[in-house]
């Protein structure tokens, strides 16, 4: 009797591990096709029109250096920080696309950039505006294709785990031998 306890106790924490791992797998797929969405709706929809928009009534404006290093904000790799003094108020930012524009800059180097005037807050380097840096079929765009298509690769892979083993009999009426 004991050891059918123990059997019983091993089968359903063996259960609960199992479904811990699954519900772990569909979030990590899940997060992967959200974001890889997200990246790739960015770059092909959003950010053309933002650069269309401040290249049609963009405010020109100047923003200084802060700084450069790296780890700035939840990135890894090098990022730079801005500051801005717009309709008298100073904002200061972490400058989210491409920082090797301000490689070999000292601080407090002067940034031509473009404000959009219906939001203060829509500020990108003239240079990005002009070279619509990470927008439309670009390596974001690509890099968030892949996220999605691994998202569901592994979607697919968790169903095709949880289909029967056992292939189901051609004849079901006749025996094997």
């Amino acid at each position: 009797m004991f050891n059918a306890q123990v059997d019983d106790t091993g089968r359903r924490r063996a259960l609960r591990r199992l479904r811990f791992y699954a519900a772990l797998a569909i979030l990590v797929c899940l997060f992967f096709v959200t974001y890889g969405a997200f990246l790739a709706w960015d770059s092909y929809h959003r950010l053309p029109h933002v650069y269309a928009a401040l290249r049609a009534r963009g405010v020109p404006a100047t923003a200084n250096l802060v700084r450069c290093a790296p780890g700035i904000g939840i990135y890894h790799g090098v990022r730079c920080r801005l500051s801005l003094r717009f309709d008298g108020r100073l904002r200061t930012w972490n400058y989210p696309e491409d920082s090797a524009q301000f490689k070999g800059l000292a601080v407090g180097a002067a940034i031509p950039v473009l404000v959009d005037p219906n939001n203060a807050d829509t500020v990108y380097t003239r240079r990005d505006v002009e070279h619509r840096t990470n927008a439309g079929i670009s390596p974001v765009f690509w890099y968030g294709v892949v996220l999605v298509v691994l998202g569901l690769a592994g979607f697919a892979f968790l169903l095709r785990l949880r289909r029967p083993t056992m292939p189901k009999p051609r004849w079901p009426n006749r025996s094997p031998g």
